[in-house]
């Protein structure tokens, strides 16, 4: 199976048109060569990390916390299904299903993208989390021993100032005010680094979509990069002859924050997440 280094996938996906390509804002606000964690907003809950990857500086490499379904092959049957959901809108399955040579081609497509997938992720050295609902006491022991070790990775990685990133509650948006269980990992971790003489710089990076990417709008976005045929619309909408409005993509990174607790307990970690949701939500909806 054909792979490609982090470094080399991001090249790809900036100079050829084969996905949205984001415009970065405040640069300038991310921090070198210290222990930094970027924290993002989801939006389609899919391809916030491929935006944040594109915008960010390529070195180093982000560590994406990454769900463990994505990165084992014990389970490549429930990744088959998100990949194909996430490729093919559901008119089109409920379409190519009624046709069998249709449904053969649709089923071989969705496992040639999983097999390359994951095989690139094994490339990028993401983080693997379990964040699915365990189904037996076997699973949640294992969820138990995967999610600990990927927090002692997460750990080792800031300590060597290499940038890791993850969304503030867990893989929820930020916009869910009402999810009754917000994780403290992001503060747990900053915790932990001042204990060993460090300071987490956490930077939050606003990803906003305009018009939100979704299987109507990717043709879009992916039209708009390509020169000449935004350069036809744009002659046709200047001359008044047929509307154009470009889809924006950008990701605003804000000015780094930091946990200010040595020695906190449960409520003042809640209240620093929900803190910095309410930060990247009045930025997201700010025209």
């Amino acid at each position: 199976m054909l792979t490609f280094s982090y470094r080399n996938s991001i090249r790809i996906m900036k100079y050829l048109p084969v996905c949205p390509k984001p415009k970065a804002v405040g640069l300038s606000n991310i921090p070198r060569d210290e222990p930094t964690i970027y924290v993002y907003n989801h939006i389609t809950k899919r391809v916030e990390p491929l935006f944040l990857a594109l915008a960010a500086p390529p070195d180093p490499p982000i560590r994406f916390f990454v769900d463990i379904k994505v990165t084992r092959p014990e389970i490549f049957a429930d990744t088959q299904t998100d990949v194909k959901d996430s490729v093919f809108s559901p008119g089109l399955q409920e379409k190519w299903s009624r046709h069998a040579l249709r449904r053969k081609i649709l089923e071989r497509a969705s496992r040639l993208l999983t097999r390359f997938l994951m095989a690139n992720i094994s490339r990028y050295n993401f983080i693997p989390v379990f964040v699915h609902d365990p189904r037996s006491p076997e699973e949640d022991a294992r969820r138990r021993r995967i999610n600990r070790e990927a927090f002692q990775d997460c750990l080792t990685s800031l300590e060597a100032n290499i940038p890791v990133a993850i969304a503030p509650s867990g893989g929820y948006t930020h916009q869910d005010s009402t999810k009754s269980v917000i994780p403290t990992t992001l503060p747990s971790l900053a915790e932990l680094l001042q204990k060993r003489g460090k300071i987490l710089r956490i930077v939050p990076s606003v990803i906003k979509e305009r018009p939100q990417v979704c299987h109507g709008t990717y043709k879009k976005y992916i039209a708009d990069r390509i020169l000449p045929y935004r350069l036809c619309r744009l002659l046709l909408d200047r001359l008044k002859i047929k509307r154009y409005e470009r889809p924006r993509l950008t990701v605003e990174f804000l000015p780094p924050v930091t946990f200010p607790y040595c020695d906190s307990n449960k409520d003042d970690k809640v209240r620093f997440v929900q803190h910095l949701q309410q930060i990247m939500y009045d930025v997201l909806n700010k025209e």
